[in-house]
């Protein structure tokens, strides 16, 4: 399934375990911002903070994982053409 997303607009999906979301930018520029939740309990979301602990790394690329505040892996980067990334605000 392709999503269109218009730009300074957002959109919500849910992926299950072993999905795979895929974000590109036709155009070049900047590709999103995202926030992630928990299906079971959205009080489980996505933290920067324990993912730069965890990663032990700000610089996130392709093999690192994307952490909880309960200390879950969530996702994981497993391509990434992008290089460089900011995580500091989510």
């Amino acid at each position: 399934m392709a999503i269109e997303i218009a730009p300074r607009s957002g959109v919500a999906i849910t992926l299950r375990r072993g999905e795979v979301l895929k974000v590109i930018d036709p155009e070049g520029g900047q590709v999103s911002d995202m926030v992630a939740f928990m299906a079971e309990d959205t009080r489980e979301g996505l933290s920067n903070g324990r993912t730069f602990d965890y990663e032990e790394t700000i610089r996130l690329t392709t093999g690192n994982r994307l952490w909880s505040n309960r200390s879950r892996p969530m996702l994981e980067i497993i391509e990434d053409s992008a290089g460089v990334h900011d995580f500091l605000l989510t």
